[in-house]
């Protein structure tokens, strides 16, 4: 008899290859913003993405498949320009050449689209973006439909995809969130990042030992869905999670670039 746990596995893997959303598709709509061909995710509150220039460093306000904005100080002219050009990208420690053409420049908000996108450029941006879609697209989970550790009062559940994705958020007395679950599905295995007040533990199911880039990528993709999850209340509660990961990417990249 075939383990109950590879069929589920293998359901899931069936089921993520399905429900897999083809390049900028939403499909949650509960708000006017999502009325765009590609949904802008926010990225402003975290520094999760940069746009470095040869005189100057800009934080991403917005990212989508259709292009993004950046913030520019006030006091320093920029002059709209005409044709293509070429930025860098940085987002949680990769950076990716990207060619733009220039739509807006006011209020210290600098607005550009992608050129023509290459396969690989779009492979480097669904990297991030499904993630970010993906999390977005989450819904409330009853508590009859959790597993047992999270049926408790404090425990706030969201899934999506067929049960490809679970996040569960626990609340101390305060609102705040102190724990987090997040759990993806990336083939036959489960991936999982668990958050608390020891740090963040990166692992997956079936176990098994873990490189440091694959560490890296599934943190990355924790913090993608955590970030798509972040905007379908406008809520500030997964902040300190979003920037503790953040945090740990960069600090993991600063060793990387000394060894």
């Amino acid at each position: 008899m075939v383990h109950r746990g590879l069929l589920r596995r293998l359901r899931h893997a069936f089921l993520r290859m399905v429900w897999r959303p083809r390049l900028g598709d939403v499909f949650a709509k509960p708000g006017g913003s999502y009325r765009r061909r590609f949904h802008r995710h926010s990225l402003a509150p975290h520094g999760a993405a940069w746009v470095l220039l040869p005189d100057q460093k800009c934080r991403v306000l917005n990212l989508s498949y259709g292009g993004l904005q950046i913030a520019w100080p006030e006091q320093t002219p920029l002059q709209k320009t005409a044709g293509t050009s070429t930025i860098q990208l940085q987002i949680m420690g990769f950076q990716y050449p990207l060619r733009v053409n220039m739509l807006s420049s006011e209020r210290g908000v600098a607005g550009f689209a992608f050129a023509r996108l290459s396969p690989m450029d779009e492979q480097f941006l669904s990297s991030f973006l499904y993630y970010m879609d993906a999390g977005i697209t989450l819904k409330s989970l009853a508590k009859h439909s959790v597993d047992p550790s999270y049926k408790g009062p404090g425990w706030l559940s969201y899934g999506g995809g067929q049960g490809a994705i679970e996040v569960h958020l626990h609340l101390d007395i305060q609102g705040r969130v102190d724990e987090a679950h997040v759990f993806y599905l990336n083939g036959l295995r489960q991936d999982f990042a668990l958050f608390s007040s020891q740090g963040i533990l990166v692992a997956c199911t079936p176990k098994r030992e873990l490189s440091t880039p694959d560490k890296r990528d599934i943190l990355i993709h924790v913090v993608c869905i955590l970030i798509g999850l972040r905007q379908i209340g406008k809520t500030d509660r997964l902040d300190a999670l979003i920037e503790a990961a953040i945090l740990r990417l960069q600090r993991a990249q600063r060793l990387d670039a000394a060894s």
